[in-house]
């Protein structure tokens, strides 16, 4: 038992760290195109100097920097060598395709609103008549 045990453990790590390396992938894969949809732009460091500050970078995490003057939201890619760069409108744009893609699939702005009113409104929906702390639960 404990020589099938001491052969199998190493077997099933290498095989948990595939399917976490491939989601983690997938999901910055799904990042990146969000945010090239909502308009951020590619940048390929060319220099030294610029490939070490997208090294420095926080990998696959939007990153909000300021650069002379100005907010920029940055993400970091050093295994492709680009990072992607937007600016505040941009980012609100990534944050609805974000909610719309990741929160609510499949269903349009009208018939989020329809669906919200319909529920009385963001407790009345969840807790009941009475919100959060009256309703049927507590009768």
């Amino acid at each position: 038992m404990t020589r099938l045990l001491s052969h199998s453990l190493p077997r099933l790590a290498l095989l948990l760290l595939v399917m976490v390396l491939s989601a983690c992938a997938t999901h910055l894969q799904k990042k990146e195109s969000y945010l090239r949809e909502a308009g951020f732009h590619a940048v390929t460091p060319v220099t030294p100097v610029q490939i070490a500050r997208v090294k420095a970078l926080p990998q696959g995490h939007i990153t909000r920097v300021k650069r002379q003057g100005k907010v920029l939201f940055v993400l970091a890619d050093a295994k492709q060598n680009f990072v992607l760069i937007g600016g505040d409108p941009q980012y609100q744009r990534y944050q609805q395709i974000l909610y719309k893609k990741e929160v609510i699939p499949g269903i349009g702005e009208d018939e989020e609103m329809k669906a919200f009113d319909e529920a009385g409104g963001p407790l009345e929906g969840l807790y009941g008549p009475m919100g959060m702390f009256g309703g049927p639960m507590f009768y």
